[in-house]
């Protein structure tokens, strides 16, 4: 499939053929093309931990919308009418995932700095000392990695779609990260960044959302 042509027909799927499993094969050319994304120093700060234990993906959905279905009700008995109905709607809008056959879970690592062999947190508590030089380095050495991530996983939805599959980012699922620990068992110095369900799409009739003009988004600088 032509690069701009997945670009273009890409879209969040939300709707899985449940009973159209993905073959472990495919599983690992996606994981494979998001392993190819930049990141800083090439640290490779990525893992990714695949779920496709129909009864655990269960599980993780249900914990999900049982979750802001409490979170609404005590909004509701506060008198926060507002924020109980934002709860209602995330109850939905987090644990669709149900029927997807497979759900990635995208995570990051910690690093030890290549240059200065410590790891990044020392780097940061060290560097905090020097703050009052106006200097920001928590986007250089904490953030980056988030965004090594959101770039691998970016490949990865397209490479999925290339090869005929629906794919969804998702980062509700992460407000119940204590209970997604315990569940896949992840380990404690892995951060949750993403939750992406993938499968067949029940429907690719999904129309595009219309895209801001190119001249609405850009700015060229004049000196």
């Amino acid at each position: 499939m032509d690069l701009d042509e997945a670009i273009r027909q890409r879209r969040s799927i939300r709707k899985y053929k449940a009973d159209v499993p993905i073959p472990r094969e495919d599983i690992e050319t996606i994981i494979q093309a998001g392993c190819w994304a930049p990141s800083s120093t090439n640290i490779q700060p990525w893992r990714f931990i695949v779920v496709e234990d129909r009864k655990t993906i269960d599980r993780m959905a249900k914990a999900v919308y049982d979750k802001f279905q409490a979170l609404s009700k005590e909004a509701l008995r506060k008198g926060e009418k507002r924020v109980a109905a934002f709860f209602r709607f995330l109850r939905s809008y987090t644990s669709f995932f149900t029927d997807a056959p497979l759900v990635i879970v995208a995570c990051t690592k910690p690093y030890e700095n290549p240059v200065l062999k410590m790891p990044m947190a020392t780097v940061i508590e060290k560097a905090n000392k020097f703050q009052h030089m106006d200097v920001n380095i928590k986007p250089l050495v904490i953030d980056t990695v988030q965004k090594s991530v959101a770039m691998a996983v970016q490949n990865m939805l397209l490479k999925a779609h290339s090869m005929g599959y629906g794919s969804c980012v998702m980062d509700g699922p992460i407000a119940i990260e204590g209970r997604l620990r315990e569940m896949l068992n992840i380990e404690d110095d892995l951060e949750l960044v993403m939750v992406i369900p993938l499968g067949v799409p029940e429907s690719t009739d999904v129309e595009a959302p219309e895209r801001m003009p190119v001249v609405e988004v850009i700015r060229y600088h004049q000196p």
